[in-house]
């Protein structure tokens, strides 16, 4: 089955949003890349902001997914780099969404509600999967530091795509900014890793 109007547009805003910037895109051009009139467009979404709001409910899905993943000291290797590979999947794929904030500007207060909830949980989750790896005995790190660092790799994570925007002038990620991105966020504890640790999320913790 065809895809419906509504998808079309969805799917092409993301990609124009994902490669030009948010602000550079204009809903002529997403209604030329559909190939329907900007009325059509408009009878779908009445605005670009519009859009961003449905993007992050498909970003919510995702990051429902992820923060469903289990762990326990026996298996937190794989789950974190299962976690690892999927929330930066998220940044790749809706990439605009964690780059350009200052330009589409905030959600909804409903939307920010859920925001806040899921950093939250996010840094809940990191802490959590930084303790399983103490008692597994993969990692040695004082329990008062494992806050700032679940904190600190939430930074890196979240705001990798608006460093590199800001800093080196990288509007759209490829597979080796990516991948950049998580090295960066590694550096932040690997010096407290295994060696059995580190060979191991550098073989399964990348995309």
């Amino acid at each position: 089955m065809a895809p419906k109007t509504k998808d079309k547009i969805l799917t092409a805003s993301l990609r124009l949003f994902n490669e030009n910037g948010y602000d550079a895109v204009t809903t002529a051009r997403i209604s030329e890349e559909v190939g329907i009139s900007e009325g059509n467009l408009w009878y779908h979404f009445r605005t670009k902001r519009d859009l961003v709001s449905a993007h992050q409910l498909a970003l919510f899905v995702l990051i429902d997914r992820r923060l469903a993943i289990p762990s326990s000291p026996e298996t937190v290797l794989e789950s974190y780099a299962q976690f690892n590979r999927m929330v930066f999947e998220e940044v790749w794929t809706y990439q605009y969404l964690y780059r350009d904030q200052a330009e589409y500007g905030r959600a909804s207060p409903e939307l920010e509600d859920r925001v806040h909830r899921i950093y939250e949980m996010t840094t809940d989750m990191l802490i959590r999967f930084f303790r399983h790896m103490i008692e597994a005995q993969h990692l040695d790190m004082p329990e008062d530091e494992l806050a700032p660092l679940a904190d600190n790799t939430w930074m890196v994570i979240r705001y990798w795509p608006s460093f590199l925007r800001e800093t080196r002038r990288v509007v759209r990620l490829d597979k080796a900014a990516l991948n950049a991105g998580i090295r960066h966020h590694f550096a932040l504890f690997e010096t407290h890793l295994t060696k059995a640790a580190r060979q191991y999320f550098e073989k399964n913790a990348y995309v």
